[in-house]
């Protein structure tokens, strides 16, 4: 179903690491009423070129279960495509030109709850072989709009009232938890880039929500598979400097992964609003 989602990634500079906040949250959710409606599984590979000189150095790509007929391909020259599940066979006919880091390779499996016009998905994050986890991500989708800027005042209303132990009411250093993409959308009531022609409904709207394939509901779905890779980048940084230097998760560092923003990296932190706080 269409709809507007933010995406967290939760911050372990503030307790929020322990696998124990989700059972407490996914607790807390069953008591007002949520049911658990199915899982998610996403999988996301990293390429690095073997040319110093190509003009698209990485980037990555991303399948999910909510989306199975579809990958999606994000480049660190601000490129993202969206493309049919087959062509995540494609960059290994590519292996002369970019090499997959199995090490880098993301895995993350969660559970889905719906609560009236939103779905909850708990999600921990796996990198390569390894069975550690690396990191929790939480999202949030209200069906009952593709609108995206409208729905920017309900979905942290909600995130603050109902999971106010990774996002409280009244604080004003919140937003790092939300990446770029998603401050950037709510801000401009838009996802994509200029060059993209403007979305718009092009037929009736049945019992107030939009069809699936409705442009509006496209712009979405990009949107939180941004976000996805957004986190997912910034999880891969921090897993790999955490040997020499103690990091915590934040979305407004620089990454030399592919940067999935319509934005350039270095511009990303300009278009988070100070006041994004309730």
């Amino acid at each position: 179903m269409a709809g507007v989602s933010c995406v967290l990634l939760l911050n372990s500079s503030e307790g929020n690491s322990d696998p124990q906040i989700l059972e407490n949250l996914m607790k807390k959710l069953e008591l007002l009423g949520a049911q658990k409606c199915g899982r998610i599984h996403i999988e996301s590979a990293v390429y690095f070129s073997n040319f110093a000189r190509s003009q698209c150095k990485t980037f990555q790509v991303l399948t999910s279960t909510e989306y199975p007929a579809s990958c999606f391909v994000f480049s660190d020259n601000q490129t993202a495509l969206v493309a049919d599940i087959s062509f995540r066979e494609f960059p290994g006919c590519l292996k002369a030109f970019y090499q997959r880091k199995k090490k880098l390779q993301v895995e993350a499996k969660g559970i889905k709850y719906q609560l009236g016009d939103f779905t909850i998905n708990f999600i921990t994050i796996f990198m390569g072989q390894s069975a550690s986890v690396k990191g929790y991500l939480i999202e949030v989708c209200f069906h009952a709009s593709c609108m995206i800027h409208l729905c920017r005042d309900v979905l942290k209303a909600f995130i603050t009232q109902v999971l106010p132990d990774i996002c409280p009411p009244a604080n004003s250093s919140t937003e790092h938890i939300f990446s770029p993409s998603f401050l950037q959308a709510v801000e401009t009531g838009t996802f994509d880039a200029p060059r993209w022609p403007p979305s718009q409904l092009t037929f009736p709207v049945e019992n107030n929500f939009l069809q699936d394939d409705s442009p509006l509901s496209h712009v979405c779905v990009r949107l939180t598979m941004t976000q996805y890779a957004e986190h997912i980048n910034v999880v891969r940084r921090l897993s790999r400097q955490s040997v020499n230097t103690p990091s915590t998760l934040s979305t407004n560092g620089s990454s030399s992964y592919a940067t999935p923003s319509n934005i350039p990296s270095n511009q990303a932190n300009k278009n988070i609003p100070s006041n994004y706080s309730t």
